[in-house]
């Protein structure tokens, strides 16, 4: 696949003389940013132009054209000329690129050629229907070919891959593996009426961190032997209310930090204070640290991706990172995050809490699905879901 391109990387690409391959418009921008004396000639496929001028230079016809030259795709039928080019024996990135005019047009190719394989959980409840109810999905992404199947039934809800092996839980069940070679491995139980809820993996300690929405706190699991080492509690509210109180959901554990990520840091969103966080414990202490990030609408999915912490700010529909800024907002439930080659994976559940999205949002989706987003051009492409599946919980990309 081509890659992008910028002039100044064209520029030191000095050994060959440049051939412009459209006679246009794009042409026109290309040649005005580098020069005609950068410029040997220009090819076009018709027939009509062949022996004209374009803007002082020559329109020749594609079949002049050998790895002697460094050809620039002046069109937006690249794909249809990238064939052409590499029938011809061209070989794409070292004899011929795209005008750095159309890299927007790459980025939209990018999103319409995703060829990608991903898992993904919901935990609404057990259903027999093949696409319907709670569970492990698989979804097959093949350019515009999008197949979905479920290879379990529960209501699950976190996910994490681990040495190729995801670890996902069903909330009733307990910590279950999943492989393409092995099918499905149940691993643990977890303690009754715990509601457990997100998953993650310290490879420093060889532990799990289970939260557990109706403990009010995180269990750290050996993986070892799959025992309960500790508990870490987000407050002594529910010792004194006999109630969960912050609804906490999602973790991630990495080096001595464990971020959880919750409705409620003050434990009053049952009085529609929903002051939502991303709070840290000190894996060495057990202490309950700072709240790393406030203000939040329902968080999920706190991650470390590409040494940034992130998160999804659910109910306003955002994807925070760097320093926590808004990165990209989406119109519907927004909960499961993953990440490949430079693209984000969101999920996109229907909206439970419709009207508390009124005045947050002039466009309030209901549907299902997982939008492919680039953030570098804020350009996305919505995977539309079976209307039987209702929610997402997390995501995790197939190598």
């Amino acid at each position: 696949m081509l890659s992008k391109t910028s002039f100044v990387d064209i520029n030191k690409r000095g050994k060959k003389k440049i051939v412009l391959f459209g006679s246009g418009n794009i042409s026109k921008k290309t040649i005005r940013k580098l020069g005609k004396k950068a410029i040997a000639f220009i090819v076009d496929n018709s027939a009509n132009l062949q022996g004209t001028e374009y803007e002082g230079l020559k329109v020749n016809s594609p079949k002049v054209l050998s790895n002697n030259y460094l050809v620039l795709i002046c069109s937006t039928a690249v794909r249809e000329i990238s064939t052409q080019l590499e029938e011809m024996g061209l070989e794409p990135n070292l004899d011929f690129l795209i005008s750095p005019i159309l890299n927007d047009l790459l980025a939209i190719e990018e999103l319409e050629l995703l060829s990608k394989t991903l898992y993904f959980t919901s935990g609404s409840v057990a259903e027999d229907r093949p696409l319907a109810g709670g569970g492990l999905y698989k979804c097959f992404i093949n350019t515009l070919e999008v197949k979905v199947e479920k290879v379990y039934s529960g209501p699950c809800y976190g996910a994490t891959k681990v040495n190729g092996l995801i670890y996902f839980i069903d909330t009733d069940k307990g910590i279950h593996t999943f492989s393409k070679e092995n099918g499905i491995e149940f691993k643990c139980e977890l303690p009754l009426g715990s509601r457990a809820h997100g998953i993650s993996y310290n490879k420093f300690n060889n532990n799990f961190y289970v939260t557990c929405s109706y403990l009010d706190a995180v269990l750290e699991i050996n993986s070892d032997n799959w025992k309960i080492e500790r508990n870490f509690k987000l407050s002594n509210k529910i010792d004194n209310t006999g109630e969960p109180m912050h609804h906490c959901n999602d973790n991630w554990s990495i080096d001595n930090s464990l971020f959880v990520s919750m409705f409620s840091s003050t434990g009053n969103w049952k009085l529609d204070a929903f002051d939502g966080c991303i709070a840290e414990f000190d894996l060495i202490t057990g202490e309950r640290l700072r709240d790393v990030k406030n203000d939040l609408y329902m968080p999920h999915n706190i991650m470390v991706l590409e040494g940034m912490l992130h998160v999804l700010d659910s109910l306003s529909g955002h994807l925070r990172f760097n320093n926590f800024s808004i990165q990209g907002t989406f119109p519907a439930f927004t909960r499961g995050l993953s990440y490949s080659e430079g693209l984000y994976f969101i999920g996109q559940s229907k909206n439970r809490n419709y009207s508390k999205v009124m005045g947050l949002s002039n466009n309030i989706s209901i549907d299902c699905g997982i939008v492919v987003f680039n953030p570098e051009l804020k350009a996305s492409r919505f995977i539309q879901l079976p209307y039987s599946i209702g929610e997402i919980h997390s995501i995790v990309i197939q190598d």
